[in-house]
């Protein structure tokens, strides 16, 4: 039985297998190796993944989610169309996807998989994504870091040691790795990161940049809708991607607004040094993550042998600048740093399946993990207290326990708050759970002592177990937040017959259009053959002005589809922004 490997990304998406000793990423249909990490529904209620939900963001939002991951871990929801879904539900679809991706390429059935998370994920997350993978119809086999999945790809194996950053700045998460690589053996010396940083956060920036320098061209904010800012948070993706490559970006964005009856376009130059300007701060707080990281590992820059990129947005020039002139030497990119998360994800699971791969995985606990404690001082007791049990950058697998003592004379119960955290006051740190030690005999403060054990998993998943030492009665929590709880078989079973009917949803891929104005029976794809049809229609109600201009376009597309132009994805787009802002003209 073949396992793959599956890089379940903020922005992208991607699935691997190894063969013949061989790793390589698996393409789509298309021949595209990424998918992009999109989901939404058709007007027509068809499940739309990849760049199809991707190319209908700007037009409907409100039946589009991109950068779920961000949201993984929480209870927060996600409504498409009619219905709303949790984090790990969007994720299932794009696993289910990728699943799918790889059995079409493979012709066979894929069950099991090895799936990446960033280092810095908290066990929520790590939960929440092995879940995910559950109602998509895979056994986990192993949740990895992505720093981690990275190395592995590189294959640094060499007769001597090597000591290797691995810089990991993806579209939604950051995180830092410092790796050990000796011959096959790759082990994890200290992680360290940011959830809440990455590309999403430079199109956000660039995002409020346009829309100020909007509001100075015409003295008139953006529209608020979720259209228009989609569309601006587009514009503002396709700018960052062109200054990784150009030193200025043009912006030209049609009907953005309008002032009265006038419409209101933005085309304006953005300069590599203005979005530098921008993200600058940004990038350096992961600077001083690689600080971090090399002080938990004891080592100084100079003793650093490489560094390796990995994720979308260390594309950006200024990243890389910053992270030679910060560590003095100029990092590694030679495998896309889109593709090698996956890669390495493979390799793992490969190893796993008995695949023939020399590749030896030793990884590390990112958050240090306790509980909450009452401590003696010479000023009498004090509560909350964090009290570490398993310290962070501990080698996992790992089990530890810490003995306990009853704070009070006839003390009944002990709660067990776990947290996890650097922070010395409990409640500073991240809750991760608690539960009830109770009927506890009644005995003198101390005379009581109870054991907490922690089992740390090779998913990053924790089992907290207590025994009360006197009558031996045990309590076990497995870790979970924010509702994110094991399924049952019963709820696992309807999860994945909710997610097989979004997949079996019968809708026709092209239909024919009729429109003598544009094409004679062409065969398009259905959200374009819609637009044409909206079009045809307006026609009839626009001014002469407008429907000259809405003529002229409609002759682009029908030249771009009989010569099977690429320009046929911008001129649908221009299509979708025209009809937009003349609907909306028309109902005002």
């Amino acid at each position: 039985m073949k396992a793959v490997g599956i890089d379940l990304g903020t922005t992208n998406s991607e699935v691997a297998i190894v063969e013949n000793g061989q790793v390589r990423v698996l393409p789509g249909e298309d021949g595209d190796l990424i998918l992009p990490s999109c989901v939404g529904f058709s007007d027509t209620g068809k499940l739309l993944v990849g760049r199809e939900a991707l190319r209908q963001y700007a037009a409907a939002p409100e039946r589009t989610v991109k950068s779920i991951k961000r949201w993984m871990g929480t209870d927060h929801k996600t409504t498409l169309g009619d219905k709303e879904y949790l984090p790990h539900e969007v994720s299932a679809i794009i696993l289910r996807a990728l699943k799918q991706r790889a059995e079409n390429a493979l012709g066979s059935t894929i069950s099991q998989a090895v799936i990446t998370v960033p280092a810095y994920f908290t066990d929520a997350q790590r939960q929440a994504t092995k879940t995910a993978g559950e109602i998509a119809g895979l056994e986990v086999l192993q949740i990895i870091n992505e720093p981690t999945a990275a190395a592995l790809a590189y294959d640094l194996r060499s007769e001597e040691t090597e000591r290797v950053v691995v810089y990991d700045l993806g579209g939604g998460t950051f995180d830092v790795s410092v790796v050990e690589i000796t011959g096959e053996v790759t082990e994890v010396l200290a992680s360290h990161g940011n959830n809440r940083l990455g590309g999403d956060d430079f199109d956000r920036l660039l995002q409020l940049h346009l829309g100020s320098l909007f509001k100075k061209q015409h003295n008139v904010d953006v529209p608020d809708d979720a259209a228009t800012q989609a569309r601006l948070q587009s514009a503002a993706e396709q700018v960052k991607i062109e200054l990784s490559s150009h030193a200025f970006a043009t912006v030209r964005e049609a009907y953005l607004g309008n002032k009265g009856k006038t419409a209101l376009h933005l085309e304006t130059e953005v300069a590599r040094a203005d979005f530098e300007k921008l993200i600058r701060p940004l990038l350096e707080e992961t600077l001083q993550a690689i600080d971090r990281a090399l002080t938990d590992a004891k080592l100084e820059p100079e003793q650093i042998d490489r560094i390796i990129l990995v994720g979308g947005s260390t594309r950006i020039p200024l990243v890389q600048q910053m992270i030679e002139e910060h560590l003095g030497q100029a990092p590694t990119d030679g495998i896309q740093p889109d593709l090698c998360v996956a890669l390495g994800a493979a390799l793992q699971a490969g190893v796993l399946v008995g695949e023939s791969v020399d590749a030896i995985l030793v990884d590390v606990i990112p958050h240090s993990l306790g509980v909450a404690a009452a401590v003696t001082t010479p000023m009498g007791l004090i509560p909350g207290y964090f009290s570490v049990i398993i310290p962070r950058n501990s080698v996992v697998p790992v089990s530890r326990s810490h003995v306990y003592s009853t704070a009070f004379d006839k003390q009944e119960i002990v709660e067990i708050e776990v947290f996890q955290g650097e922070n010395t006051i409990a409640e500073e740190n991240v809750p991760l759970g608690s539960y009830k030690v109770e009927n506890l005999p009644p005995k003198p403060a101390g005379d009581i002592q109870i054991e907490v054990h922690f089992d740390f998993d090779l998913n990053g998943i924790l089992t907290v177990t207590t025994t009360e030492k006197g009558k031996g009665q045990q309590g076990t929590l497995v870790v979970n937040n924010a509702g994110i709880q094991k399924l049952s078989s019963h709820e696992l079973t309807k999860a994945r017959a909710d997610l097989e009917s979004l997949f079996e949803f019968e809708s026709d891929e092209t239909i024919e259009v009729s429109a003598e104005s544009i094409v004679d029976k062409a065969e398009i794809d259905t959200e374009l053959a819609t637009l044409l049809e909206g079009a045809q229609k307006l026609l009839e109600t626009l001014d002469s002005e407008q429907a000259e201009e809405l003529q002229d376009l409609l002759d682009q597309i029908e030249d771009a589809i009989s010569q099977n132009s690429t320009e046929l994805l911008e001129l649908q787009e221009e299509l979708e922004d025209f009809l937009y802002y003349a609907n909306n003209n028309e109902e005002e």
